[in-house]
C-alpha cells in the first residue's frame, strides 16, 4: 500500500509540474541571442550561469520533470551531489540567467553561479606557453555557438538543419584548434599538456554527440545538455592546470 501511495504522489507531481512548466519553459528558452561573447569574468576567472532546481527526494520524479525540460528546449541536465539537482541551461553572464528565469516563473528554480578558475600557466613559457592559450580558446568558441544555436532553435531563428550545420563547423574549428596544438607541444610531456588535450577530445565527442533530432525543441535540448557539460569540463580542466 505504501509503494502504491508513494508512486500515486510522483504521478499527481509530475501532472502538476507538467501544467506548471509547460507554458513558462518555452518563453525561458527562447530569449535573445548571446549578451556576452563568453562567461563573465569574474576575479581573474570566469563564470558561467545556471538556472537549476534541487531538492528532489526521489529521482524517479527528477528524471520525469528532466525529461519534460528537454521536450521544450531545457538541457534537463540531472547532477546527484549532496541533492538531486535538475539544470534547465546556462548562460553566459548573470543578466540573462535572471532575465530567464523571471520568464521561467517557477518559485523553486534558483540561478546556480559557476566559477571557472584562471590558470597563470607558470609551468609553460616561450612557444608552450602560446599554444596554450591559443588552445584554451577552444571553450569560448564552444560556448558561443553552442549557447546562440540553441537560442536560434528555440526562437525559430533558424531551423534544425541550419542548427547542425553550424554544429559541424564548430566541430571542424575545434579539430583545428587541436591538431594545431598537438603539433605545437609535441615535444612536451607534462602532465597540465595531456589534460588539455582531453579536454579537447572531449569537446569534441560533445559535439559529436549531440542528437540527430529533426524536432527543434529535442535538438535545442540536446544543444544545451552538451553546453552544460561543456561548462562543468572546462571547470575541471582548470582546477588542474
Amino acid at each position: 500500500m505504501r509503494n502504491a501511495a508513494k508512486e500515486n504522489i510522483i504521478v499527481v507531481c509530475t501532472i502538476a509540474l507538467c501544467f506548471m512548466l509547460t507554458i513558462s519553459l518555452c518563453a525561458a528558452f527562447s530569449g535573445g541571442g548571446l549578451l556576452a561573447a563568453f562567461s563573465t569574468e569574474k576575479a581573474g576567472g570566469s563564470c558561467a550561469y545556471a538556472i537549476a532546481v534541487s531538492g528532489y527526494d526521489d529521482m524517479t520524479l527528477a528524471r520525469s520533470t528532466a525529461d519534460l525540460v528537454k521536450q521544450r528546449g531545457g538541457a534537463g541536465y540531472i547532477s546527484e551531489g549532496d541533492s538531486i539537482e535538475i539544470i534547465y541551461a546556462v548562460y553566459p553572464d548573470g543578466d540573462s540567467a535572471n532575465k530567464a528565469l523571471l520568464s521561467l516563473g517557477e518559485g523553486s528554480a534558483y540561478v546556480k553561479e559557476i566559477e571557472i578558475s584562471a590558470s597563470k600557466l607558470k609551468w609553460a613559457d616561450g612557444d608552450i606557453k602560446t599554444g596554450v592559450v591559443s588552445a584554451l580558446r577552444y571553450y569560448d568558441e564552444a560556448f558561443t555557438v553552442l549557447y546562440d544555436t540553441a537560442n536560434e532553435l528555440n526562437s525559430k531563428s533558424i531551423g534544425v538543419e541550419d542548427a547542425k550545420t553550424k554544429i559541424r563547423v564548430l566541430r571542424a574549428q575545434i579539430e583545428d584548434i587541436k591538431s594545431v596544438f598537438y603539433q605545437n607541444v609535441q615535444n612536451c610531456d607534462k602532465e597540465q599538456i595531456t589534460e588539455i588535450k582531453l579536454a579537447l577530445i572531449t569537446c569534441i565527442a560533445l559535439l559529436e554527440n549531440i542528437n540527430g533530432e529533426s524536432n527543434a525543441a529535442l535538438y535545442a535540448s540536446s544543444v544545451r545538455y552538451a553546453l552544460v557539460q561543456l561548462v562543468f569540463c572546462r571547470q575541471a580542466l582548470m582546477n588542474r592546470i
